[in-house]
């Protein structure tokens, strides 16, 4: 195979897509950190399914609008840092392509350094050792062996085999990597998704699993409603139509013109239709010409929407902010949640450890924010890069991340904010604020590995300082008594310390850490707060 044509890129991706979905949980258990948030592997995945979604919705019909989709679904759906830097890798690709109709090695390599570049400057402060590093190893591997080699099979393999060598490499360029005994997680999701291009070229036949109902299918669609409460179509139509000669393809091509979430399922001589839609007369009218109708159901969901965000409503109305910009926050856990609308802040989304939300979740808020100027607070650092990503999008606001890496670095932050300040002013006093202060967190280990001289065993209590795990135990308690110890000045110097309880946490732990808390430091104010997290059983505040 001496070119690669719209088809074979289709194939492609599907079968990157296809091997990363059966890997995925390989990549996600390569998490450096022994903590319950291993989900790099599903962050590419769903990326990439979004990214072949849009390709589905938009039927392209040459390869530039291929592209075009592949790269609006990458970049609306990349959640985590490996899902928003494989949107990047995309976007530079299929860019550089421009408006060829097919694509020799020498334009594949071409095409993959671009990537290599793109990617390289959506981040910050790029690493070596990370999928970064694989990615530019196989650009530069593939523009040298593309001026000889011209057959994309013998391409592949010899990109699927510098791809490994590069990602056997990362554990030494990276010294966490090194001693957590690991490769990097981004960088062995890219070399899965190369693995799975190649297991197509090869002529491996894709099978996607149980093809689901017609009720499932519709059930899926109906459970999507509109973070703003306004659908763009009303009415849930379902039709059954009788009728041996009906175009299952041309019934699904020609509703397109009222509506969308269609769906045509024939058993015999019995077709089922569903359709949201906002003139269901006009469907009635256009399927009774094709065949007899059988029975209808039409359901007014606005209706339904309406009513449960009234509901919804009732239990999460935030508090009326007098700042002159709005925020949006992003947290697990109801007592987090509710925490935060008692501060002013406008949205709160959901979504945190093991739950990254997508640019698009993140970008979707700010649209609908009522101030100009808006504040985004991503409260993991796994979602940093991609609220990064959805303020690039944001044409119609103001928007600025402060970078918190979890949610308790988010509350001193926010009530540093003054009313008669300046929106520079508060985003400065919010970043200084965010230097001068610490946070704890006590959770468990997931798995057996040695960082920072501690051996630690799967189901060992873990405390972290900031980014560091410093201490382990065998429950919460001893973890943090130890901690206290060790860094008795950090929580001394404090003029506040807030204790959030998890989910899961233990009522007689909670009494015991507040009294280690409060015989060591009898001067500091101490508050014990139902967070309501998941996976941790403390998070802890240091101000």
């Amino acid at each position: 195979m001496g070119k690669l044509t719209l088809t074979e890129f289709d194939q492609l991706l599907r079968g990157a897509l296809h091997n990363l979905n059966r890997k995925k949980d390989v990549v996600n258990k390569l998490n450096v950190f022994p903590v319950p948030d291993g989900d790099t592997g599903t962050n590419m995945y769903l990326t990439l399914k979004t990214a072949v979604e849009e390709v589905d919705k938009k039927m392209p019909q040459n390869l530039k609008d291929f592209g075009k989709a592949l790269c609006e679904g990458a970049l609306i759906g990349g959640r985590g840092n490996s899902g928003v830097i494989l949107s990047q890798i995309l976007k530079g690709f299929f860019e550089s392509l421009d408006a060829l109709e097919t694509v020799d090695t020498v334009r594949f390599a071409t095409a993959l350094m671009a990537a290599s570049k793109v990617a390289y400057h959506a981040v910050i402060k790029p690493v070596e050792g990370t999928i970064l590093t694989v990615v530019k190893a196989v650009a530069t591997k593939a523009v040298v062996i593309s001026t000889y080699e011209k057959d994309f099979i013998k391409f592949f393999k010899d990109l699927l085999d510098e791809s490994r060598i590069s990602l056997a490499k990362t554990i030494d360029l990276l010294p966490v990597l090194k001693e957590a005994g690991v490769v990097d997680a981004g960088g062995q999701g890219f070399v899965f998704l190369i693995e799975g291009g190649l297991n197509v070229l090869k002529g491996e036949k894709i099978v996607e699993g149980v093809q689901k109902s017609f009720e499932e299918e519709i059930e899926q669609m109906d459970k999507t409603y509109s973070i703003s409460g306004k659908l763009e179509y009303r009415y849930d139509t379902v039709i059954l139509l009788s009728g041996v000669n009906i175009d299952t393809g041309k019934v699904n091509e020609d509703l397109t013109e009222f509506g969308d979430s269609i769906v045509v399922a024939k058993a015999q001589e019995l077709t089922k239709v569903h359709i949201h839609s906002n003139n269901p007369h006009k469907v009635l009218e256009y399927l009774v010409q094709i065949g007899n109708i059988k029975d209808a159901k039409i359901e007014d969901m606005q209706a339904e929407v309406d009513e449960f965000l009234k509901e919804k409503q009732v239990h999460n109305v935030s508090v009326e902010s007098s700042l002159p910009f709005s925020i949006i926050s992003i947290a697990q856990g109801e007592g987090f949640k509710k925490i935060f609308l008692n501060l002013g802040v406008e949205t709160v989304i959901d979504g945190g450890q093991t739950m990254n939300p997508s640019i698009n979740d993140i970008l979707t808020a700010i649209t609908l924010c009522k101030k100009d100027f808006v504040v985004v607070m991503p409260n993991n650092s796994n979602i940093i890069l991609a609220a990064q990503e959805a303020k690039k999008l944001a044409k119609t606001k103001t928007v600025e991340i402060i970078p918190t890496s979890n949610v308790v670095q988010a509350i001193p932050a926010i009530l540093s904010f003054n009313t008669e300040g300046t929106f520079e002013e508060n985003m400065s006093n919010a970043l200084k604020m965010l230097e001068t202060s610490h946070s704890v967190s006590i959770t468990y280990s997931i798995k057996k590995t040695q960082l920072n001289g501690l051996k630690i065993k799967k189901g060992d209590v873990i405390g972290m300082l900031d980014e560091d795990i410093v201490s382990k135990g065998k429950n919460p308690a001893e973890v943090i008594t130890n901690m206290i110890k060790d860094k008795n000045g950090i929580f001394k110097d404090a003029e506040f310390i807030g204790i959030y309880f998890g989910k899961e946490t233990k009522a007689e732990d909670t009494e015991a850490v507040a009294k280690a808390f409060k015989e060591h430091f009898p001067e500091v104010e101490i508050d014990i707060i139902d967070g309501g997290q998941p996976y941790y059983y403390y998070l802890i505040s240091i101000e």
